[in-house]
């Protein structure tokens, strides 16, 4: 067995992205990271001989280290080539309904995460927004509809003027 990468993108191809040297760089990369390899798992699902993979993976730059989404496969098994070109040829060009939430979300509960760090949260937070956790969702939604049956976790107006704020379990004021 030969392990070989291919690169994909970092997010999908139309869609900015987080850009190296930037301030934002790490949180964001990671996050658009860890959905776009959700998205894609989601939308080509692996083969089931398991000798392919998606996997984040760093490379060194001359501003420091960038991420990019990759598929890993075992180069002598055809079924696993043959995902790898499929993801390469039909790398999405836009975030899905379901990756836009993803995206919210984790963004909510990293700044959630930060008010509770700088105490001005009144109690610790639930175990979905400190781990991050993503919601499984019905595919067949858009992001409105998700927005409705899954609300975000609010940051509430309190807790960014330093005032301490009680959340229930969902993270919701």
């Amino acid at each position: 067995m030969t392990s070989q990468w291919m690169d994909i993108s970092p997010a999908p191809v139309e869609e900015d992205c987080a850009q190296v040297g930037r301030l934002d760089y790490e949180e964001r990369s990671s996050r658009e990271c860890r959905v776009f390899k959700r998205m894609l798992s989601r939308l080509f699902p692996l083969p089931e001989n398991g000798k392919a993979s998606i996997v984040i993976k760093r490379f060194p730059h001359d501003f420091g280290s960038y991420r990019q989404v990759c598929v890993l496969y075992d180069d002598t098994d055809q079924q696993a080539v043959d995902y790898a070109y499929l993801l390469e040829g039909n790398t999405p060009a836009k975030w899905d309904a379901i990756a836009h939430y993803e995206l919210l979300w984790l963004e909510r509960c990293e700044q959630l995460q930060r008010a509770h760090s700088q105490g001005v949260l009144a109690q610790s937070l639930p175990d979905a927004v400190l781990t991050g956790s993503l919601p499984d969702m019905p595919a067949d939604k858009r992001l409105t509809e998700l927005l409705k049956l899954y609300p975000l976790p609010d940051v509430p107006r309190a807790a960014s003027r330093g005032q301490h704020v009680e959340l229930n379990e969902r993270g919701l004021p």
